[in-house]
């Protein structure tokens, strides 16, 4: 990371994660700062666990505008704020991050909110009461579970490792009914199954029951593909008969949209910008 401030003319905006050479976020803001007429400069940065928060610091105090934080940083970037939103504090994960007066940083997470938009755009999201199973309990369950909960969602959670949603049940369930999944407790249908785990990046889908899945049973992946190719995830629903699921190319892109809004305070038109995208791919 350099040390010399940048230039001031075009405002900088960093993607911080490991690995981040798949995304495409710089592709979606590249479309938003033509239609906001804002000259930004949105690029991604490889960074280590060991030198992830001084490289997102000297970036900020370089004269950086903004950034964006993905896996597996979104925990660790708790660390970095001066001000947090409400649901960037509620959820201890921070996936934006914004300069603000004094030198000071606000943290806010934006995945949440982009998740709920585009699970109602596909009209996955109807009722209250629906019931969810996640499956994961890192940085991204605790950026999406308080705002399934506002939704009045019912959710159980399903994680390789017992202790880690332990902890995600027990920091969220005074917002709403959360729930360790058990097998041979649970024998309703669930409405939507959630992967928020990082499977897909090595090229796996995370486990879970195979019994679950029906036909109306509605399948979402946080991850998405570039080549119009299903996830592990999304293909092993389709395998077991699913007739619903969608990767998460549109929550990319409506998250993106509200960082857009907090860095610059105009929000871009999300569901045109979700088109765009799919027509390139």
């Amino acid at each position: 990371m350099k040390k010399e401030t940048l230039k001031k003319k075009i405002k900088y905006i960093l993607l911080f994660g490991n690995p981040v050479k798949h995304s495409l976020s710089p592709v979606i803001h590249k479309n938003f700062s033509k239609e906001i007429k804002i000259n930004y400069n949105y690029s991604t940065f490889s960074c280590k666990k060991s030198n992830f928060f001084k490289n997102v610091i000297e970036f900020l105090n370089s004269g950086g505008h903004g950034c964006n934080i993905t896996v597996p940083f979104k925990k660790d970037a708790f660390n970095i704020p001066d001000q947090y939103s409400e649901k960037a504090y509620i959820s201890g994960s921070i996936n934006t991050l914004v300069k603000i007066e004094d030198n000071n940083f606000l943290g806010d997470n934006t995945d949440g909110i982009g998740l709920i938009y585009d699970l109602k755009r596909l009209k996955y999201l109807k009722k209250k009461n629906t019931v969810v199973l996640l499956l994961g309990s890192g940085g991204v369950a605790y950026s999406i579970v308080y705002h399934l909960l506002k939704e009045k969602c019912c959710i159980f959670v399903l994680n390789r490792t017992m202790i880690n949603s332990i902890r995600l049940v027990k920091k969220f369930k005074c917002f709403g009914k959360i729930f360790i999944f058990s097998d041979y407790l649970y024998e309703n249908h669930f409405d939507i199954i959630i992967n928020a785990t990082s499977c897909g990046l090595s090229h796996q889908s995370p486990f879970f029951p195979k019994k679950l899945i029906f036909p109306h049973t509605k399948c979402y992946d946080i991850s998405y593909s570039k080549k119009n190719v299903l996830t592990p995830f999304l293909s092993f629903c389709k395998y077991l008969g699913s007739q619903y699921y969608s990767d998460g190319l549109g929550m990319l892109v409506a998250q993106a949209a509200y960082s857009c809004y907090l860095w610059f305070n105009i929000l871009p038109d999300i569901k045109k910008n979700i088109d765009i995208l799919s027509s390139t791919l």
